[in-house]
C-alpha cells in the first residue's frame, strides 16, 4: 500500500475511526477507487505540519460554505472540525465571516446546517451580538480595522469605488470591517485563512485574492501557510480554482 493511503488510514484512526467505515464501506461496491483517492488526500494534506488540523478544517468549512451546494459534506466537516478542536462558537463565526465573500443566503444555509448538527449532539452555542451597543462607532472602527488588516490595499479598493458606488465602499468599511472583522470570535490569522478558503472556492476572485493574500502576510501568516491553505481547497473546489489562486500567490510572493 502506498504511504499516502497508510497515512490517511492512520489519520482517521486517530481522529474519527467511523469515517473509515463511511469512506471505505459505503464506496467499496460502486467506486472503490474514489474511496482510495479520498483516503490518500487526507494522508497527503493532513500529514503536512505547516497547518494544524483545526486550521485546515477552518479552510475547508469556509470553502464549502462559499460553494453553497454541499450541505452533507459541510455537516460532515463541521462535525469533524469539532473532533479536531474547533469550537461550536468558532463554526458559527466562520459562517458569519463568510457573509461579505459569498453572501447572506449561503451563510444562512451554513448556519442551518450547524444548528441541525448542534441539536443532534445537544451542543449549546453562546454567541453574543457583541457590537450591538456600539453600532454608531462602526465606521470609525471599520476604518481602523481596514488599515490594520489590509493597509493600503484595502484603502485603494474603497477609494476606487468612491465616485461610482460610494454605498458599496461604505458597506465594505462599516459592515465587512466595522462589524464582521471586528468581532472577537476568530483571531486575524484565522479570519484570513477563512477568507482565502471562501475566495478560492468562489472562483473568479483573483483581484480580491490579491488583496487578501497581502492581508494574510500582513497579519502574520507565512508564505508556506498561505500556499498550504490554498492547496487544502483543491479536493473541494477542483484544480482550476486553486491553480488560479496559486498564481496570484506566486505573483505576490515573488515581489516580496
Amino acid at each position: 500500500m502506498n504511504p499516502s493511503y497508510e497515512n490517511g488510514i492512520k489519520f482517521f484512526q486517530n481522529t474519527d475511526e467511523t469515517a473509515i467505515h463511511g469512506v471505505v464501506v459505503n464506496l467499496s461496491d460502486v467506486s472503490p477507487h474514489i474511496s482510495r483517492y479520498t483516503i490518500e488526500v487526507y494522508g497527503q494534506l493532513f500529514s503536512n505540519p505547516v497547518l494544524t488540523y483545526q486550521q485546515r478544517e477552518m479552510v475547508i468549512i469556509s470553502a464549502l460554505i462559499s460553494l453553497g451546494d454541499t450541505p452533507s459534506q459541510l455537516k460532515w466537516h463541521m462535525n469533524f472540525g469539532l473532533k479536531v478542536g474547533i469550537t461550536p462558537n468558532e463554526i458559527i463565526e466562520i459562517a458569519t465571516h463568510c457573509i461579505p465573500f459569498c453572501g447572506f443566503p449561503r451563510a444562512l444555509n451554513a448556519i442551518g446546517v450547524a444548528k441541525q448538527l448542534f441539536t443532534e449532539q445537544n451542543i449549546e452555542v453562546t454567541i453574543e451580538d457583541e457590537l450591538l451597543n456600539n453600532v454608531g462607532e462602526r465606521r470609525e472602527r471599520g476604518l481602523g480595522k481596514l488599515q490594520e488588516i489590509d493597509g493600503k490595499h484595502g484603502e485603494a479598493v474603497a477609494d476606487s469605488l468612491a465616485d461610482i458606488a460610494p454605498l458599496l465602499a461604505e458597506q465594505i468599511i462599516e459592515f465587512a470591517f466595522g462589524e464582521v472583522y471586528s468581532r472577537s470570535g476568530l483571531n486575524p490569522k484565522q479570519r484570513q485563512l477563512v477568507t482565502l478558503g471562501a475566495l478560492t472556492a468562489q472562483g473568479g476572485c483573483e483581484p480580491q485574492l490579491h488583496v487578501h493574500i497581502n492581508a494574510a502576510i500582513r497579519v502574520g501568516l507565512t508564505r508556506q501557510e498561505i500556499i498550504e491553505a490554498l492547496l487544502q481547497c483543491s479536493p473541494y473546489t477542483g484544480f482550476p480554482k486553486v491553480l488560479n489562486a496559486i498564481n496570484v500567490a506566486k505573483e505576490i510572493i515573488l515581489t516580496k
